[in-house]
Order: C-alpha cells, then structure tokens, then sequence
C-alpha cells in the first residue's frame, strides 16, 4: 500500500487532534480542545531527532489510551505527522508540517514516530502518564510506504 504526504490543515487534522499555530495578531490563541487525560501527571519533555529520508515504511502505530499528545517544534524545519483512528493501514493519514507548526494528538488517537524531514530537529512534547505498562499501545499493520513530495 503507498500513501503520498498531505500538507497538514486544521480540516484535514480534525479528526486526530488539533493544529497549533502562533495568532496572527497580537494576543493569545487557547488550544484545549484535543487535551485530554485520566489522572495522570503532566510530563513537559523535550526530545531531539535525526532527519530521516523518504520513502517511509510503516508499519507499526502506537497510541496513549489515558493522554492525548502534543509536538511543539522548538528548531524544526518540515516534520511528517501520520495518524489513524484505527489501527488499520487503510485509516493511516500522513500530513506535512512545517517548522511554526505544532499538533495536538488525541487522546487514543494511532500515530507514527515522531519524523523529521529535511533537518535534525528539537520539539518540546506534553502529555500526561505515570510510566504504567498501558501509557502506550503499540500495534503492527500491513506495511505502508509513505512518500513525501518535495519541499518546494
């Protein structure tokens, strides 16, 4: 199965989470409408990851039952968002972000790794958890290529 990158929309995002950009005027934007978790404590990380080269091959999701998931790029250039709402190779989505935008994953929401694109790139990640064993499920599915066009 191929699936080609989209570039990331709030409409096209919607039914994974919520995008996260920064307000065009000044004053404050509030993202709530994705966070999500079951009394569990907040755990603010920072993680940094090597670029990777596309075509991607997926084939295993992970997803957080008790928390939803949030990617706010700190030094980014594009990064690849994929999401499903069941963990089935046919529901898979795969979006293009650039480096100003972040997301919110849902709660119980499938997703892929986190991947960078075109550069090394550092994120700030939130979520809630209590490194109990059902903080994250994984799942395998039927491999499927993604490929990313290029940046123009």
């Amino acid at each position: 199965m191929k699936l080609i990158a989209e570039p990331l929309t709030t409409d096209g995002f919607t039914p994974f989470g919520q995008v996260i950009t920064a307000p065009n005027t000044y004053g404050r934007q509030t993202f709530t409408g994705s966070l999500a978790h079951a009394d569990r404590p907040p755990v603010l990380s920072t993680t940094h990851t090597p670029a990777r080269q596309a075509p991607f091959i997926i084939d295993r999701l992970e997803r957080h039952p008790h928390s939803s998931q949030t990617f706010l790029p700190l030094d980014v250039g594009r990064w690849l968002i994929v999401a499903a709402t069941a963990a089935d190779s046919s529901q898979v989505r795969a979006f293009i972000a650039d480096g100003m935008t972040g997301v919110t994953i849902g709660r119980g929401i499938w997703h892929g790794s986190l991947t960078a694109l075109d550069r090394d790139a550092s994120f700030a990640v939130m979520m809630w958890k209590n490194d109990a064993p059902d903080d994250d499920e994984w799942a395998t599915i039927t491999p499927l290529t993604i490929e990313v066009p290029p940046a123009t």
